[in-house]
């Protein structure tokens, strides 16, 4: 175990300056099973550090005296923090920051009182613009130690993340747990111990009524699911809630099976003179659709100008889901397939694709969908989940000949994983284009897009 002693002059110093929340940080051990996770309530043991690094987790990165690498929650590159020590292990130490000894001139307050308890957010402690800047050089590491990318490379093809104007209030689904006294609000951050919300402020506005709506006035349920259409006004709240004798005004409408959404996508006028064609979409309760709507949009407008850009008569939308890009560009192309394994994603994306008959819907693995293929596509957009695109898929997708692969990834380690082995077989990196579709959170979203040869 590391020890370090905290001198008094230090102590001092960082008592000058204020924990950005109402209730600091809790140190939580990632080692311990989950079921068996508390909030460490005794003395763990300090260690302070320079912090010189990000990490994809959303962590600040240091170095222990004996050399090993040491994660820090809740620490900014550049700062100089007391952290305890939450795991050990023979390689690096997990810790989390719990005084500021140096503060960087990026800390700002975090806006959420629950920031810290709540594991939702990550990054509201860091000012927004650096918050991007840092995301996107973990996109860049990945791709230097993955990937094995020279320098000249990255440099070449990595943009500079797209944020938001308003990086609060964009979250359209949101899971909350409801205890026996109707009380509603979190699991405290890598524990089961319950915490009552009140607000969550990266939630749409309508998400926070509802939320207020059912506190302390629903019954025998676990869980609430919100979903809201941010350009419809469409709600879908589950399960069918049981309500507590009282007031009655108010109540919102629960136990729906689907909700409807509008994306209205910006693309150049050369597709549109309008500047912008829209999708409108049927979603059901455990359907995937992008939780930031505005932050969709514009990702949706970028796969549509590189898929485009090479004139193709056939598209593939792979794991296409509800169908989120076929609907967008079903109308600008000869021919569109659109695979997915789920039923369930299938039966709102039938829906959602009634009305284009130049639309084949394929219910099977992508590898196999691929293998049967006759013609080869044009191009392959792929939406995987965050473990990336299975060995087999990638493999397929090699073999079928298509000239572009339009890569939408959600965790940068996977996706520097696999741009290894299409690099390998001959495609060239055109574009990656980080998307902050989570803001104050460790989550990122890019765009890739590759041409063979």
């Amino acid at each position: 175990m590391v020890k370090v002693s905290i001198s008094g002059d230090e102590t001092e110093r960082a008592s000058l300056y204020n924990w950005p929340t109402a209730s600091r940080p809790a140190p939580v051990s990632r080692k311990v099973r989950r079921k068996h996770r508390r909030v460490n309530s005794h003395p763990l043991t300090p260690i302070t550090l320079e912090l010189t690094g990000f990490e994809s987790g959303g962590r600040a990165v240091g170095r222990a005296e004996d050399g090993r690498v040491v994660f820090v929650e809740f620490g900014i590159p550049g700062e100089r923090v007391v952290a305890e020590i939450t795991d050990e292990y023979p390689n690096y130490i997990e810790a989390t920051a719990v005084m500021v000894i140096d503060s960087s001139s990026d800390r700002i307050t975090a806006r959420c009182e629950y920031f810290g308890r709540c594991g939702g957010c990550q990054l509201q402690h860091i000012q927004y613009d650096r918050q991007l800047e840092l995301k996107t050089e973990v996109v860049r590491d990945a791709l230097r130690r993955v990937a094995h990318l020279e320098q000249s490379v990255i440099d070449d093809c990595v943009r500079d993340m797209w944020g938001m104007d308003d990086p609060w209030e964009y979250r359209n689904h949101m899971r909350f747990t409801v205890r026996r006294s109707g009380d509603v609000g979190q699991m405290q951050r890598g524990t089961h111990r319950f915490f009552r919300i009140n607000e969550c402020k990266i939630a749409l506005p309508d998400v926070n009524e509802i939320l207020a709506l059912s506190q302390e006035r629903t019954k025998n349920t676990h869980q609430l699911a919100v979903r809201v259409g941010q350009a419809t006004g469409d709600r879908l709240i589950q399960p069918e809630l049981q309500w507590r004798p009282g007031r009655r005004s108010g109540r919102p409408n629960s136990g729906q099976d689907y909700y409807n959404e509008v994306l209205t996508v910006p693309v150049s006028e050369s597709i549109d003179t309008t500047g912008k064609i829209e999708g409108k979409y049927r979603v059901s309760g455990p359907a995937f659709f992008q939780v930031n709507t505005l932050q969709a949009e514009r990702l949706a407008g970028l796969v549509i100008e590189r898929t485009l850009e090479i004139a193709p008569k056939m598209v593939i939308d792979a794991y296409s889901g509800v169908g989120t890009f076929s609907v967008l560009l079903a109308p600008l192309v000869d021919e569109m397939i659109a695979i997915e394994e789920s039923k369930g994603a299938n039966s709102d994306a039938r829906f959602n694709l009634q009305a284009n008959q130049n639309v084949k819907r394929v219910t099977a693995k992508v590898e196999d969908a691929l293998e049967e293929l006759e013609t080869a596509p044009d191009v392959i957009i792929i939406d995987p989940p965050r473990a990336g695109i299975l060995p087999s898929v990638i493999d397929a997708i090699i073999q079928s000949k298509v000239s572009r692969v339009i890569y939408v990834s959600c965790d940068p380690q996977t996706l520097a994983r696999d741009l290894k082995i299409f690099t390998d077989a001959g495609f060239r990196i055109n574009e990656i284009q980080p998307i902050d579709m989570f803001p104050q959170t460790q989550h990122i979203e890019c765009v890739t897009t590759l041409t063979r040869g």
